[in-house]
């Protein structure tokens, strides 16, 4: 029972995949009707080569080296001011140290001149 309704309704759908071939001249003019259609081409005018155009490339391939050299340079001093602050207190401690070491050696008298030299009036 269940055979007989699937083989009528496969008899009621038409098994045509829908392609059909088109007329024996369809492929005989398709490339006259394809060139019909198409738009005509236009060709644009040439501008004229300037001198800007020619040196265009170089002056910004310049201008790229001159910001390249700009940024370095600016990083160098930046680097440079850190260091010569660091080498400034690397000096100030040494100084430091140097009269830590010497008021340690000597007596409080010894000091008590050193500072009286150092800050006559």
């Amino acid at each position: 029972m269940n055979m007989g309704k699937k083989h009528e309704i496969w008899q009621q759908v038409d098994r045509r995949h829908g392609f059909t071939e088109p007329g024996n001249d369809y492929f005989e003019q398709f490339t006259s009707r394809m060139m019909e259609q198409l738009p005509e081409l236009e060709i644009p005018q040439q501008e004229p080569v300037t001198l800007w155009t020619r040196i265009q490339p170089w002056v910004y391939m310049a201008a790229m080296f001159v910001g390249i050299y700009l940024i370095v340079n600016m990083f160098h001093s930046i680097s440079s001011a850190q260091e010569s602050s660091l080498l400034a207190e690397e000096q100030f401690d040494e100084e430091y140290y140097e009269e830590l070491i010497w008021s340690s050696n000597v007596s409080d008298c010894s000091v008590y001149e050193y500072f009286a030299d150092a800050y006559e009036y």
